[in-house]
């Protein structure tokens, strides 16, 4: 008997193969989107991690800049402390160049007096007379006119800064600038009409540009008080502009180096010593009120601190200021570069 055996396939057989192919499919997306979830979970894992190191780094490079605030702290006390009544630029809080280790970083700096330079908020000072000008922005416009600027730019800063720095809204003459004039900007504003907080504010007064902004902010600072006090043993014979303005151009920027020249190495010890100077006598006859204006100590430094670990950088800068019972207290501090 001759057996004959169906060669088609089974209905079962074809139903098997579907489901194989199937289920191979399947698997291939389950394994797709375990591959996208791992790749996700991998991604926001790198991030995290980043995340974690930029903390970590921040704290690391904060604390170190602080311990670095503390550090001038106690230099200054110190200095203080070997001499009461002189701050010269032969005490250890003007050292240039130093660098401390810490860790794997290191911890760099820098200490101004801020008496060694010209205080832009004592061009708030109101006039003695009503209709009177305030000296300090004949001193300041000297400044400008001594350190290579147009006459009429050093009367249009003279009067924009001195509108940014009062506390009235009034311009001051036809040069001046007050809230219209930055109301009208395309980024609109208004004038502060109060002390500046940070030097970087020039950059927001009408008729600042960066190009001058670099030119004059070595010789200015800005102080909470509004007088203007310089002390003339740490001011350098880069900054000696700032002697033509306080002699109101009586000298002339040679003079106003000589005088540098001839300052004792720990500074001028008493303040005869410096008005007895020839080149200080050249000035003639000084006002009562021009005389206070020179000093032998200061009492207001600024400190900017880096702390430095591989490719990252972290800045402070601190305000020190001595006050009435003569306490030195951080009174202001700036996380950050900001110049």
């Amino acid at each position: 008997m001759i057996n004959y055996r169906n060669t088609t396939p089974s209905l079962g057989y074809k139903s098997f193969g579907k489901q194989r192919g199937i289920a191979l499919i399947t698997v291939m997306l389950v394994l797709a989107l375990i591959v996208i979830i791992a790749a996700g979970m991998t991604s926001r894992l790198q991030l995290l991690m980043n995340r974690s190191i930029n903390q970590q780094a921040y704290q690391q490079g904060m604390w170190a800049a602080l311990s670095g605030e503390q550090l001038v702290y106690k230099v200054l006390e110190q200095d203080y402390k070997d001499n009461k009544k002189v701050t010269h630029l032969k005490q250890f809080w003007a050292s240039e160049g130093l660098a401390f280790p810490i860790g794997d970083g290191m911890l760099s700096g820098k200490v101004q007096d801020l008496h060694s330079c010209f205080n832009i908020n004592a061009l708030a000072v109101k006039p003695a007379q009503p209709g009177g000008k305030n000296p300090q922005r004949d001193k300041f416009e000297i400044l400008l006119l001594s350190v290579g600027l147009e006459s009429y730019v050093a009367e249009l800063l003279t009067s924009t800064i001195g509108d940014w720095v009062d506390d009235d809204r009034q311009m001051s003459g036809s040069l001046g600038a007050e809230d219209e004039n930055y109301a009208s900007k395309v980024v609109p504003y208004l004038a502060a009409n109060s002390s500046m907080v940070t030097i970087t504010e020039l950059m927001a007064v009408e008729g600042v540009t960066a190009a001058i902004y670099r030119k004059i902010r070595p010789l200015l600072c800005v102080l909470p008080a509004l007088n203007q006090r310089i002390n003339i043993n740490t001011i350098s014979a880069d900054n000696a502009h700032i002697l033509v303005a306080m002699f109101n151009e009586k000298i002339d920027l040679s003079n106003a180096q000589a005088i540098i020249a001839a300052r004792p190495e720990e500074g001028f010890t008493n303040i005869a010593d410096f008005f007895a100077l020839p080149e200080v006598k050249s000035a003639g006859t000084l006002s009562a009120e021009d005389k206070k204006q020179f000093e032998l100590r200061s009492d207001d430094f600024r400190a900017q601190l880096t702390f430095s670990l591989q490719d990252r950088s972290f800045t402070v800068e601190s305000i020190y200021q001595r006050n009435a019972k003569q306490e030195l207290v951080v009174v202001s501090r700036q996380f950050g570069k900001i110049e």
